[in-house]
């Protein structure tokens, strides 16, 4: 069997493994947002009424096929608990399909699978909050928006994946009525690009998001938490300095997009623009919807997202990590300093997917009441690092999970090591010799075939 068809069957297998184990390795939960979230679906659905409410149900009303199931076998909350993996399954697929064409093979893979087992994911999908919804519903729809693999868009079969992009965009957006700045950015984006107006989904969702508003009594009005050691808690509504709160966004231990989605801080346009502008172009807007993500949420008094694992209210950021990422991976032609940044990168981002999976429930007590900020700022008390803190005994389940990301881990180092140890002794025989790399293994002159101009590799 060729090395390219046996990666491709174990790529395919550990994100399919990974998913899995999304799925069944990890408890499933409603609580917080999510419970909420449940019962204005159950009381829509349930009663025909609609319940007022802070939290939209955009995102909930396209769980309501499970809600029915869950009706008719007795248990609408069970089914509703693995909502959120659906959406995700359903994510990759698109992303599949929409990237086949734009991203060779073996990148592609590598991108799912780093979304599945070296990101924050797993939290997202433990329960029915709304963060998986706008992320898959955004990262797929500017996909489809920006990517078409077979018509121009101004052909009229070109339109589909365009406007039903948009769409999503739209509904996505909606369901996370912070995500109006992000949106923004992305819309004036695409309007500088093409000099001419983008702004339809803006204005859409801007209009839905105060609609919803309006009939369901909802806005936030009051919103506070409880007051502690802090200087700035007990304060409702957007009260937290905004400078603090990009830093604390940033680089705080316990929720700094740093730490847990490392591959931000790669460097990604001239490796994509050199594969693909329509790549560059994607990962330009998700970055911009991120971007706005962080303005929105920095003066929010819970710009933390609460008692969840990690910084969640950031989920997206995962997707434009994970194709820079990939990309850096398959990179032949980096220095020994990009690779070793690469392999950290990696390493970290492992660590995320396997903690966020395997201890997505293990909480500090110290963390409790108005002792909640250790669990923001402080290492020790830091959902990546207090496993090594408690040391707690291992379950099957978590053996298995920590076991399936080590492998993950090392599939995707490998190649990466031998590229490293190769680059390096090159640079090492080319300093003995006082010669520049590139010149220290002349490559011979091509065969030139019995066709005139032409040559035979």
């Amino acid at each position: 069997m060729r090395y390219g068809r046996l990666r491709a069957i174990v790529d395919s297998g550990l994100i399919a493994l990974g998913v899995v184990l999304l799925a069944v390795g990890q408890p499933h939960r409603l609580i917080g947002d999510g419970y909420s979230r449940y019962l204005a679906l159950s009381e829509l659905l349930g009663r025909a009424h609609l319940a007022d409410g802070d939290y939209s149900l955009v995102g909930p009303l396209f769980a309501a096929p499970l809600w029915i199931a869950g009706r008719l076998t007795g248990d609408p909350a069970h089914w509703l608990k693995y909502y959120n993996v659906t959406v995700l399954g359903l994510g990759l697929g698109a992303a599949y399909l929409l990237l086949r064409r734009r991203l060779d093979p073996t990148v592609l893979r590598q991108f799912l699978l780093l979304v599945v087992a070296g990101s924050m994911v797993a939290a997202a999908v433990a329960d029915f909050y709304g963060e998986m919804f706008t992320t898959a519903a955004v990262g797929v729809g500017l996909l489809a928006a920006t990517v078409h693999p077979r018509h121009p868009a101004s052909h009229p079969v070109g339109r589909v994946p365009r406007i039903a992009g948009w769409t999503a965009v739209t509904l996505g957006a909606v369901n996370t009525p912070a995500s109006l700045i992000g949106l923004g950015l992305v819309t004036g984006a695409q309007t500088v690009r093409a000099r001419r107006l983008r702004l339809v989904p803006f204005a859409a969702a801007a209009v839905l998001v105060a609609v919803e508003i309006v009939v369901r009594n909802g806005g936030y009005v009051g919103n506070r938490g409880s007051q502690t050691i802090m200087p700035y808690s007990g304060r409702p509504g957007f009260s937290y300095p905004f400078v603090l709160g990009v830093a604390a966004i940033l680089f705080s231990f316990g929720r700094g997009l740093v730490f847990f989605i490392p591959g931000l801080v790669l460097p990604a346009r001239r490796r994509l623009l050199a594969r693909d502008p329509k790549l560059a172009e994607i990962y330009l807007l998700w970055m911009l919807f991120l971007a706005g993500l962080v303005i929105a949420y920095a003066s929010w008094w819970a710009w933390h997202g609460g008692m969840t694992w990690g910084p969640r209210f950031f989920l997206l950021g995962i997707l434009p990590a994970a194709l820079v990422l990939a990309v850096r991976l398959d990179d032949r032609d980096a220095s020994p300093l990009a690779y070793v940044a690469t392999l950290g990168v990696l390493a970290l981002s492992s660590w995320v997917g396997a903690a966020s999976t395997a201890f997505g429930q293990l909480w500090p007590p110290e963390c409790s009441g108005g002792l909640e900020s250790l669990c923001h700022f402080t290492p020790e008390f830091s959902p990546l690092w207090y496993p090594f803190v408690a040391r707690p005994q291992l379950s099957t389940a978590q053996s298995t999970t920590l076991a399936y990301h080590v492998v993950v881990f090392g599939w995707l180092a490998a190649p990466l090591v031998v590229r490293l140890a190769r680059s390096a002794a090159a640079q090492l025989r080319a300093a003995a010799v006082g010669t520049p790399p590139d010149r220290a293994a002349p490559q011979p002159p091509a065969r030139v075939s019995g066709r005139t101009g032409t040559s035979s590799r």
